[in-house]
């Protein structure tokens, strides 16, 4: 039977219930409003588990939540952060559900403003900003679906351009034209741009280097 029920002081919206002096279990609010835990109840082994489960999964609810509440995150970046943290994969799987169903999590959103955000901002290149998204828990398939829908070859080529154009200083020390050539070509490449685009911007780029 449950004697007291005390708010926790290092942690306001935790509770701890005890059996006389013997602590029986932490709380969230949450849990114990909707268990209506208080002084008298009868704290059985069924009661004792539902409310133990209830406060792992919320447990892993709130930590995605927090997760989410600093930045945008994937499915599959919450799944790999809440495993190495030691969460149990039923309940990560079951939450990440519910995350889904209510809208909070959505892959194909998230990875379109990543990969918005890298090309625009960061001026990286597709191949870059795929293998990012791979990274995060993205298939490939939503990678190169929206990295088409995102950019043509003519933008791809002027970020190149704008990019190469910035370290002129850098490639105009070079005076033998292969060489800089293959420079140019390898700080693209480290960017993330294929040798298409590389190989269609480089006539621009040399052209406005030695103008």
């Amino acid at each position: 039977m449950i004697t007291s029920v005390e708010r926790q002081k290092k942690h306001p919206d935790r509770f701890s219930v005890y059996h006389n002096d013997q602590l029986i279990i932490g709380i969230s609010v949450d849990i114990l409003i909707r268990f209506d835990l208080r002084k008298g109840l009868k704290m059985t082994s069924g009661l004792y588990d539902r409310i133990s489960e209830e406060e792992e999964k919320n447990s892993v609810k709130e930590y995605f939540l927090r997760l989410l509440g600093r930045r945008d995150h994937s499915r599959g970046e919450l799944k790999r952060k809440a495993l190495n943290r030691g969460c149990d994969p039923e309940y990560i799987e079951r939450v990440l559900q519910e995350l889904d169903q209510k809208g909070t999590l959505d892959d194909e959103a998230f990875a379109r403003k990543f990969a918005s955000d890298k090309l625009e901002r960061q001026r990286w290149g597709p191949i870059k900003i795929r293998a990012a998204l791979m990274g995060k828990g993205i298939s490939r398939q939503t990678a190169d679906r929206i990295l088409s829908d995102l950019s043509d070859d003519l933008e791809l080529k002027r970020i190149c351009v704008d990019l190469a154009l910035k370290r002129t200083r850098h490639f105009s020390k070079e005076d033998d034209d292969f060489k800089r050539r293959k420079k140019i070509s390898l700080y693209l490449q480290q960017r993330g741009f294929t040798h298409t685009t590389i190989n269609g911007a480089l006539p621009d780029i040399i052209s406005r280097l030695n103008g």
